[in-house]
């Protein structure tokens, strides 16, 4: 095992020097579906507003609080235990 760092990534976004910390994958809907591209913090944060992107890895320094914030993401599938409906028989 070497003692050498590992390059520092970049931003993908178009003239973005920033370091990169997530990587971003897309999927369809999104025109780039398919591929992976890694993004700083503020592009990360404008890229997962659009349909069909998730983040996949962060990787860099850590910033608290959160790296991103998730105030406004939706709840996932698991987020609340689903409550069994009752369609099969009769309700008084």
């Amino acid at each position: 095992m070497t003692g050498q760092k590992a390059p520092v990534r970049r931003c993908s976004w178009h003239h973005c020097s920033a370091p990169a910390v997530a990587t971003v994958a897309f999927e369809l809907p999104n025109l780039l579906a398919g591929s992976r591209r890694d993004y700083c913090r503020e592009h990360t944060a404008q890229i997962r507003q659009a349909k069909g992107t998730v983040v996949v890895a962060r990787f860099g320094a850590r910033q608290r609080p959160a790296l991103l914030d998730l105030g406004d993401a939706r709840q996932g599938r698991l987020a609340e235990p689903k409550v069994p409906s009752h369609r099969k028989g009769v309700m008084p």
